[in-house]
């Protein structure tokens, strides 16, 4: 097909898009010293003591990181975003997003053809005049028409012959009748992409992932075609936090008979209850509002527009630098349980040259726990200063930051009871055995949400395993204790 390209405005556009400077309205020249300042602890000096010793996962880490410091700028940039409780719209490519979007707005406001999609975030939000808004890889603010803004989509090379929504992190639509004062609508790119299997920092993937893991609600949709929710969108589900209230639609439910999208969402349902992920509802759509009204729909923005705002940053840093902590707590526990099995080795041995090696080893490991230990302290020290500077700059552009101590107690990640276990018997001499059965019988799949039930089933139905494994009354007490100290972050291993 041959488009009609007006080629100086794009070349236009292109410059106004890929500028370092403009003189277009952005953040005083301290506050972008202070988000200079955050992201240098993580780039920087969180990068560094990496060397010294960190997660496999450190490279996740640091890009969960880094995407959480480009979101958090742009809530910076558009200090109205901040006070206002975001609703992430997901799904797989072509999915439908931006055709709800539209119809809950009751106009044409984002990209809708068959085949182009969204292309880069982008914040729906009230305002007092209509205007659009992008940030670029320069984190400067680039003024966008409204046909400029319709032509980033992904197939923007072969139809302009240029990639100009590369050049953007994400973009702000402020519409003076938008209908929810206390929402901003965030339509995220598919996760999915319908011929390009590259991945990278800026794939859609990571992008959708990470934007829609700091909304405070999430929609999902799926489409009645394929008959159920696949595979792939469980999975991409499975990754978001759990916290965030979920809203399944099926969109293009007029495509199916009525009878067949009752037993669509019955199945999606039961699906999700087996894969463990609740949600709120799982409601059938359509552009037909006549076969499926949109109301609904929104009845629960209305519903959500009525919320107090949570801004999730501060949870979601902390939740990176918790998987380092654990990290090295992990570490720190094998070498403890290293120098058990050379204490027993020292008090039950008399040959003097195992011995000696057993002395030799010793100090090797209280060597790597005291640079655990200094590992661990200077993390500390960086998650002082980071959430500090991070406060520090919250409340000057109006974003709530809880202290450090309060982030402490929210639920983090998990424990593995069973290797505890493990450790506990070991500590006391006792052989290691396979437990598998006795777990397998009160494990669910990710983690145990029923603590009572749990206790319960443990006390009644296998009291006679578990004093087989502890062998002593004391045990039990002290695995009580483990149980409800760490009920938020508990996981069962098997054995």
């Amino acid at each position: 097909m041959t488009y009609e390209i007006d080629y100086k405005a794009r070349y236009e556009f292109m410059c106004r898009a890929s500028a370092k400077d403009n003189d277009a309205e952005t953040i005083s020249a301290s506050l972008n010293q202070d988000l200079h300042e955050v992201a240098n602890y993580i780039r920087v000096d969180l990068a560094q003591l990496a060397r010294r010793g960190c997660p496999d996962s450190f490279a996740d880490i640091l890009r969960n990181m880094d995407m959480e410091l480009i979101r958090f700028r742009q809530f910076c940039e558009f200090s109205s975003l901040a006070q206002k409780v975001v609703v992430g719209v997901g799904g797989k490519f072509s999915a439908g997003k931006s055709s709800l979007i539209n119809t809950l707005l009751g106009k044409k406001q984002l990209i809708t053809e068959i085949d182009p999609t969204t292309s880069l975030p982008t914040y729906l939000l009230q305002g007092d005049s209509d205007s659009i808004t992008a940030l670029n890889l320069f984190n400067k603010r680039v003024s966008l028409s409204h046909d400029e803004f319709q032509s980033l989509t992904h197939d923007e090379k072969d139809k302009y012959g240029s990639q100009i929504g590369s050049l953007l992190s994400s973009a702000f639509v402020s519409d003076v009748e938008f209908p929810w004062q206390n929402l901003a609508i965030l339509d995220t790119p598919g996760y999915t992409k319908p011929e390009d299997n590259a991945h990278s920092e800026r794939t859609d993937e990571n992008i959708a992932r990470s934007q829609l893991n700091a909304a405070q609600f999430v929609i999902w949709l799926v489409s009645a075609e394929d008959g159920t929710i696949k595979e792939d969108d469980l999975q991409f589900l499975a990754t978001l936090n759990n916290n965030i209230p979920k809203l399944i639609l099926v969109n293009k439910s007029d495509k199916k008979a009525p009878e067949d999208i009752e037993q669509i969402v019955s199945l999606i349902k039961k699906t999700l209850a087996n894969r463990n992920l609740p949600v709120l509802d799982v409601i059938p759509v359509s552009r037909k509002k006549r076969s499926y009204p949109i109301e609904p729909v929104t009845d629960w923005f209305d519903k959500w527009n009525k919320t107090t705002r949570e801004v999730a940053f501060a949870k979601n840093f902390k939740r990176q630098f918790h998987l380092y902590e654990q990290y090295l707590e992990n570490e720190t526990r094998q070498s403890h349980r290293q120098l058990d099995r050379l204490n027993r080795i020292l008090a039950l041995s008399d040959d003097e040259s195992i011995s000696e090696d057993a002395t030799n080893l010793q100090v090797e490991v209280r060597a790597h726990l005291r640079f655990l230990e200094a590992i661990e302290a200077d993390l500390k020290q960086i998650q002082q200063l980071f959430f500090a500077k991070l406060k520090s700059v919250g409340e000057y552009v109006g974003i709530d930051i809880p202290e450090l101590n309060m982030l402490d107690e929210i639920d983090l990640g998990q424990i593995n009871l069973y290797e505890i276990l493990c450790e506990l018997r070991e500590q006391q001499g006792k052989k290691s055995a396979s437990y598998s059965s006795l777990f397998s019988a009160f494990t669910l799949p990710s983690e145990v949400r029923n603590l009572d039930l749990l206790l319960r089933r443990i006390s009644h139905k296998h009291q006679s395993l578990f004093e087989s494994f502890t062998n002593n009354s004391t045990d039990a007490e002290v695995i009580g204790t483990l149980l409800r100290r760490d009920s938020h972050r508990l996981a069962l291993g098997h054995g």
